[in-house]
């Protein structure tokens, strides 16, 4: 699904704005990254940041939290819906 996160400048950055070229999962694990493609929780990085996210943590609470933000905003759930879906609330 698109992302219902970054609807647009998809070729940018959603980070620090430069060129992007790889797709990250703002709910990731084995289980909660299917259900982010499924529900459009995904925004594009570059490969700076998406490296300094994976390896140092950068970012990833904030994208967690706004990921469950725009989720319960744009399908119209409460956190419980959140937590029933993906485990745990993150805000």
């Amino acid at each position: 699904m698109e992302s219902i996160i970054q609807t647009a400048n998809k070729e940018t950055c959603y980070l620090c704005g430069q060129y992007a070229t790889e797709r990250h999962h703002c709910l990731h694990g084995t289980a909660n990254r299917k259900l982010a493609d499924e529900d459009g929780l995904t925004v594009m990085l570059c490969q700076r940041c998406h490296m300094n996210l994976h390896d140092k943590g950068t970012c990833d609470k904030e994208l967690q939290k706004i990921a469950q933000r725009v989720y319960m905003r744009h399908y119209n759930k409460t956190v419980e819906d959140f937590i029933k879906r993906y485990g745990k609330s993150y805000i």
